[in-house]
C-alpha cells in the first residue's frame, strides 16, 4: 500500500486531521419532502416567492382607524367587520367609520393603524366606538407590507443545517421539495476473536470473552451526527474474511469505519486488507494518547470514499470517534469541519505526557460550568469512567504537570449537553 506520509515521526492531532480533512468529498443532494428536511444540510437558497407579509396585516385585535380622526372620547361608527383570512372589504362599506379587525387581517388602504381592544369601548348596541387614547400614531399596530422581506430575497442561505425554525420558513415561502446534502452511507466493521454480541448471556462467555461494547457505541454516535448506517458487520481475526468485510462494505459506503485490527499485531488485518484493494495511506498512526493506531486510508480511483480505521480499545474508540470521524462527516455534508472546542480551566492538577497530546475524559463542575474535572480512568479499555463525562478535554504534550486554574481546550461529548 503506498502511504501518502512519512513513516516518522508521527503527525499531531492537527497535521493528522489536515491530512485527513484534505480527502474528503462532499456527498451528492437530494430532494426530500418539507416533512424529512429537518437536520438536513441546505444545498440551493431558499427564496421568499412574495412579500412577507404579503399585506399590511394587523397586530392586534382591535379597530382600523383613520389615525388623524382619533381623539379621547369621541364616537365613530362601525361599519365593518374585517376577519383574518376575509375577502376585501368594500370601499364604499369603509367610508365614514371605523372597522372591528383581527389579528392577522389585512387592514384596508382606507386606514392607517389600528387601535387595540383593551384602548376602546363599544356602546350598547354595537354600532359605534370610542377610544381612551387622544389620538393614534400612523402605522400603530399594523405589521406592513414586505416588512419582514421582500420578494426575491434570500432568507436561508445554502449551507445552513435545517432546524424547525427554518422549515416553517420554507413552508411560509412554499418550498416543499428541499434540496439538501444526501446523508453520506457509512459501513461499520467491529474485529476481534474475542468479541462477542452484546446479548450473550453472562454464563456464555469465557472468562478470556467481553461483548462488543464499541459497534453499538459507534452506532449510537453516527447516529446522532445523521448520517445513513447501511450495515454493521463483525469479523474474527482471519484474512480472507476481513478482505471480504472490507470489500464489500467499500462497495456500498462512502465512508467505512473500522474498529481493532489497525495496530502491529500479527492478526490486525485490516491495513493490509485495505492494500489489497488498492487503498492509498492518509494516516498511519497520530502522536495522541489514546488513539495513537488511528488509520486512515483513500481508494486511488477519485471515488471519494474514505476509509478511518479507529483502535480497538473502547475509550480510545470513543476520542477518535470525536477526533476524526465527527469532523469528517461535517465536511462530508458541506459543513464546516471545525468541531464546537471552547476554553475550560482545570480544577485540579493533571499529568500530560511529554510524547503525545492526551485527551482525558472530563465533568464539568462550578456555577458557571467552566471548570473540568479530569476523570480517574484506568487507561483505555476503562469505558466505564465515562459515564459521567461531559466532554474531552485536550491536554499539549509536556513534561511539566498542568495546575488548577490553567486554561484547557475542551470538546464536548456528541449528543451530551453542555
Amino acid at each position: 500500500m503506498q502511504d501518502t506520509q512519512p513513516t516518522h515521526p508521527l503527525p499531531s492531532y492537527d497535521d493528522a486531521l489536515d491530512l485527513v480533512l484534505q480527502q474528503v468529498t462532499r456527498v451528492a443532494e437530494e430532494n426530500v419532502p418539507l416533512g424529512g428536511a429537518l437536520d438536513r444540510v441546505l444545498c440551493r437558497d431558499i427564496i421568499a416567492d412574495r412579500d412577507q407579509p404579503p399585506f399590511d396585516r394587523s397586530a392586534m385585535d382591535g379597530y382600523a382607524v383613520r389615525s388623524s380622526e382619533v381623539t379621547a372620547g369621541s364616537s365613530h361608527p362601525i361599519t365593518a367587520t374585517i376577519a383574518a383570512g376575509a375577502e376585501p372589504v368594500p370601499s364604499s362599506d369603509l367610508a365614514g367609520g371605523f372597522a372591528r379587525i383581527a389579528t392577522g387581517a389585512a387592514v384596508p388602504g382606507e386606514y392607517d393603524a389600528v387601535i387595540p381592544l383593551e384602548q376602546a369601548q363599544e356602546d350598547k348596541d354595537g354600532r359605534h366606538v370610542s377610544f381612551s387614547v387622544d389620538g393614534a400614531n400612523a402605522g400603530a399596530c399594523i405589521h406592513n407590507r414586505g416588512a419582514d422581506a421582500q420578494a426575491g430575497q434570500v432568507l436561508i442561505s445554502a449551507g445552513t443545517p435545517l432546524g424547525p425554525r427554518h422549515i416553517g420558513i420554507a413552508a411560509a415561502v412554499g418550498s416543499v421539495d428541499i434540496p439538501v446534502v444526501r446523508k453520506p452511507c457509512v459501513s461499520l466493521i467491529t474485529t476481534g476473536d474475542e468479541v462477542r454480541p452484546p446479548a450473550t448471556p453472562t454464563d456464555g462467555l469465557a472468562p478470556q470473552q467481553i461483548r462488543n461494547s464499541n459497534g453499538p457505541m459507534i452506532d449510537a454516535l453516527l447516529r446522532n451526527l445523521g448520517v445513513e448506517l447501511m450495515d454493521h458487520v463483525h469479523v474474527a481475526d482471519d484474512k480472507q474474511a476481513t478482505l471480504a468485510a472490507a470489500q464489500e462494505a467499500l462497495g456500498k459506503s462512502d465512508l467505512v469505519i473500522t474498529v481493532g485490527g489497525i495496530s502491529v499485531g500479527r492478526r490486525d488485518y485490516l491495513p493490509w486488507a485495505w492494500g489489497e484493494l488498492g487503498l492509498q495511506t492518509v494516516v498511519k498512526g497520530v502522536a495522541i494518547q489514546p488513539g495513537k493506531p488511528v488509520f486512515v486510508a483513500q481508494p486511488a480511483d477519485g471515488s471519494g470514499k474514505l476509509v478511518i480505521g479507529l483502535p480497538g480499545n473502547p475509550v480510545s474508540v470513543l476520542a477518535t470517534a470525536h477526533l476524526f470521524v465527527w469532523p469528517v462527516i461535517r465536511a462530508m455534508v458541506g459543513l464546516p469541519p471545525a468541531l464546537p472546542w471552547r476554553r475550560a480551566w482545570l480544577s485540579q492538577e493533571a499529568l500530560p505526557s511529554p510524547r503525545r497530546e492526551v485527551f482525558r475524559s472530563v465533568r464539568l463542575i462550578g456555577d458557571t460550568r467552566d471548570q473540568v474535572e479530569v476523570i480517574r480512568w484506568h487507561g483505555s479499555g476503562d469505558l466505564a469512567h465515562t459515564s459521567q463525562a461531559d466532554g474531552f478535554v485536550r491536554l499539549p504534550a509536556q513534561a511539566e504537570p498542568l495546575q488548577p486554574g490553567d486554561a484547557v481546550r475542551l470538546l464536548p461529548m456528541i449528543g451530551g449537553a453542555l
